[in-house]
């Protein structure tokens, strides 16, 4: 049986991480393990995943083929476990990355570049301020003095 460096925090973690353990390839125990190289961003990173982006994965799945506008979805162990087995195995699926120094690898974010249309936002000061509305024509009242109505009491 593999030893998984995975952290169950729930029984049905831990139901999971028991069939993996027992299941696992060498090769995929060791992806678990020490995760997987990937390239981004033109760097060499690593892909790291955990059990929280895979119950996010499951219940994604799930979704899937759950009845049509229903809250739920049953589903048995054995497709969990396969779901289990591809979500960690499957190279495309990236959750955590990680630089090679161990560090989480944190997207740079640019300052955002000013286009015409955000300049168009900005409020003209020397604009003057709109009138406010005028209040819409209403109709002379019509009185008719041989029929009372509660509105005249």
């Amino acid at each position: 049986m593999t030893k998984l460096n995975l952290k169950a925090t729930n029984e049905s973690q831990k139901r999971i991480q028991e069939y993996l353990e027992q299941s696992a390839s060498d090769v995929l125990a060791d992806k678990i393990n020490n995760g997987v190289p990937t390239e981004k961003d033109g760097k060499t990173l690593i892909n790291k995943k955990t059990f929280d982006g895979f119950m996010r994965y499951a219940t994604d799945e799930a979704r899937k083929i759950a009845e049509k506008g229903a809250p739920y979805a049953c589903v048995s162990d054995d497709i969990v476990f396969d779901w289990a087995i591809h979500y960690f195995e499957e190279d495309s699926i990236i959750e955590k990355l990680y630089n090679e120094d161990g560090t989480e690898y944190q997207v740079k974010k640019s300052a955002p570049k000013k286009t015409k249309s955000a300049e168009a936002k900005k409020p003209d000061v020397n604009k003057p301020e709109p009138k406010p509305a005028e209040k819409p024509f209403a109709p002379k009242k019509i009185i008719n003095l041989n029929q009372v109505s509660i509105f005249d009491l």
